[in-house]
């Protein structure tokens, strides 16, 4: 897949600076293929070309797609989304497209194919770097003896079972799970919150067999799907997840108005018989400006939110803490 023309809208040989430019008028999302790297003035060189070696490494190893280097500043919100939006951080540090190349092919083992750089030049004669990575068809690769792998819009050091994976050329499918709050409703003595729920395979021809979900809302709140009411938790197994046939689950949760002080878990576990077991987990509270109808933006009632974690991504909770949460439930 051709990333710069369905992220940028161009060719990545055929991009300017102004087209960087007009991109980031408008705020911008680091995803799964699109990742941004501001240029700042401290540290070394060397170790900000690590940076971008490993990111290039960890786009192989996954789906591929698009590294801006020089994107504007980067702004990391609690909920853990990067995103980025005005003037553009272009610098000149004596490299050029070819040294760059050799350093990339020197850097990570095997030797990367489908990588293509451009050095987009302003007025000053500096540059912003667009690089753009295929999904490689020769992984696991390696930068500095690791493997890195993207994750729900971050690089990170592969876990060993995806290395296993990768090593066996075990293709499986990317899941990402979301929950966003749609509509609040007054009941007279309770307030009815409407979500929906969506899981996704991202990964184009290869479909998830067996997939399966979990939701669970923690008190205050009760589960209601379809008028029924399901206490605090429902599961469901479906036969297949296809690319682009998402499946949907809209769900109320029913709150007493007296408990409205208390903040409400919703958590959604997934996965399938191919790919890893993932969580995305929603803490909010409604017990400050409350409004009624549909809702523009849930951020205004999220305490916390972290999508889409792998197990390891809780390093500090032990299998006791999590089967004490269960039984808790």
């Amino acid at each position: 897949m051709k990333y710069s023309k369905s992220i940028l809208g161009k060719n990545i040989f055929d991009l300017d600076y102004q087209d960087l430019v007009h991109f980031f008028l408008q705020e911008r999302e680091e995803s799964l293929n699109l990742e941004f790297k501001s240029y700042v003035n401290q540290g070394s060189v060397k170790d900000k070309e690590k940076v971008i070696f490993k990111s290039i490494c960890a786009l192989l190893n996954s789906e591929g797609g698009i590294i801006i280097w020089g994107a504007p500043t980067e702004l990391r919100y609690e909920n853990g989304n990067t995103k980025a939006i005005g003037n553009l951080t272009p610098f000149n540090i004596g490299l050029d497209k070819d040294k760059l190349i050799n350093k990339i092919s020197s850097a990570i083992v095997p030797l990367p194919t489908g990588v293509n750089v451009n050095f987009l030049k302003n007025d000053e004669d500096k540059f912003v770097v667009v690089i753009e990575v295929e999904k490689s068809v020769h992984k696991p690769h390696q930068f500095d003896n690791l493997y890195f792998i993207r994750l729900d819009g971050q690089t990170r050091i592969a876990p060993h079972y995806l290395i296993k994976a990768l090593i066996q050329s075990t293709e499986f499918p990317i899941i990402r799970g979301h929950i966003r709050l749609k509509f609040i409703e007054d009941l007279h003595d309770r307030i009815k919150l409407t979500f929906r729920q969506l899981i996704y395979n991202t990964s184009p021809y290869n479909n998830e067999i067996n997939p399966f979900y979990r939701l669970v809302v923690q008190n205050p709140g009760k589960l209601y799907i379809n008028d029924e009411y399901y206490g605090g938790h429902h599961e469901f197994e479906f036969s297949i997840l296809a690319n682009g046939r998402p499946d949907l689950l809209d769900f109320c949760v029913i709150i007493n108005k007296n408990n409205l002080q208390q903040n409400v878990d919703v958590i959604l576990q997934f996965g399938g018989e191919k790919s890893p077991s993932k969580m995305s987990i929603y803490t909010y509270n409604f017990s400050n400006n409350l409004v009624l109808g549909a809702v523009t933006d849930e951020n205004e009632f999220l305490v916390e939110k972290n999508e889409n974690q792998l197990p390891t991504d809780f390093p500090s909770r032990s299998d006791d803490d999590k089967i004490e949460d269960i039984m808790q439930m």
